[in-house]
């Protein structure tokens, strides 16, 4: 089917915990690169919204990691919206 190899993406079985550090190009990530990283940001601000909720982590600390991952989110997000 494929006569060239290395044209195809190597999968990365750690698809529900990758961050920017773990792009292959941080300066060119892929459409799933972003994707897995929004994924993973979503399921940490969960995690730590159910931390905070639960009283594991005090308030100003929980809610400063919030923003944090919002901020995070929102950035890598707004690269997949760049102007061309």
């Amino acid at each position: 089917m494929f006569e060239d190899d290395e044209k195809l993406i190597e999968f990365v079985p750690k698809y529900p915990h990758t961050l920017p550090q773990d792009w292959a190009d941080s300066n060119n990530p892929t459409v799933y690169e972003i994707s897995a990283t929004l994924d993973t940001l979503k399921k940490m601000y969960a995690e730590q919204t159910k931390d905070l909720n639960q009283g594991r982590i005090d308030q100003e600390t929980g809610e400063e990691n919030l923003r944090n991952i919002a901020t995070n989110y929102q950035t890598i997000k707004s690269i997949l919206f760049q102007p061309r």
